[in-house]
């Protein structure tokens, strides 16, 4: 996985400016993101962000659609065998490697779901998307049991998943966490795979994944 949202192969304006509408809205959020910030922080004109783009909108929701489709390529299990804990200890790990190597991942998260914005609300619908079709992906392979309500199962895993980033520290206030810890983060990811591999592979081994 690579630690970086861009790759070399990444380098053109549309692509400078769209990492910069990403930083943008992680540190501001969407509505005191403008056009001209946006260009200023990408080093182009506003002109060349409208030409890309169309709008601000365009650029909010191509970063959207850019962060949904990057979690869910980097968290999704590939089609192997193996118990099905396992599985879960590695998609697990994972997460967590993804959120600590692109910090910013974490504010642009935290602010599409807690500001309150309608671009939160959609962005969110399509995230639950993904996660459902990965869910009901998992169910047909057989790695997980079937759920009865497939959409609230996947909301709820991804909103667990996000737990320490939107709510970091409370918990850390709670348990006595530090999630700049590697312990911490430990502590949480043995009892997030514990209750996960109790609900969804009951009957499942809880060996630690390698």
């Amino acid at each position: 996985m690579s630690t970086q949202l861009t790759g070399p192969e990444d380098l053109t304006a549309k692509a400078r400016i769209r990492a910069a509408a990403f930083a943008l809205v992680a540190e501001r959020g969407v509505h005191s993101t403008t056009v001209r910030g946006i260009a200023q922080r990408a080093g182009v004109s506003p002109a060349l962000v409208i030409h890309h783009f169309g709008s601000k909108q365009g650029v909010i929701d191509a970063i959207s659609t850019w962060i949904v489709e990057y979690l869910h390529r980097n968290t999704r299990e590939p089609d192997r065998g193996g118990d099905p804990a396992q599985a879960l200890q590695r998609r697990l790990v994972r997460f967590e490697r993804m959120v600590a190597e692109v910090p910013l991942l974490g504010a642009y998260v935290r602010r599409m779901l807690l500001d309150g914005q309608p671009d939160g609300l959609d962005w969110f619908r399509r995230a639950v998307d993904l996660s459902a079709e990965e869910l009901a992906h998992r169910e047909r392979m057989g790695k997980a049991r079937p759920s009865t309500d497939l959409r609230a199962e996947a909301a709820m895993l991804f909103i667990l998943g996000f737990a320490p980033v939107l709510l970091g520290p409370m918990l850390e206030h709670a348990l006595g966490l530090d999630f700049d810890d590697e312990r911490s983060w430990t502590r949480w990811r043995d009892a997030e795979s514990e209750l996960l591999t109790s609900a969804l592979y009951p009957g499942a081994a809880t060996t630690d994944a390698p």
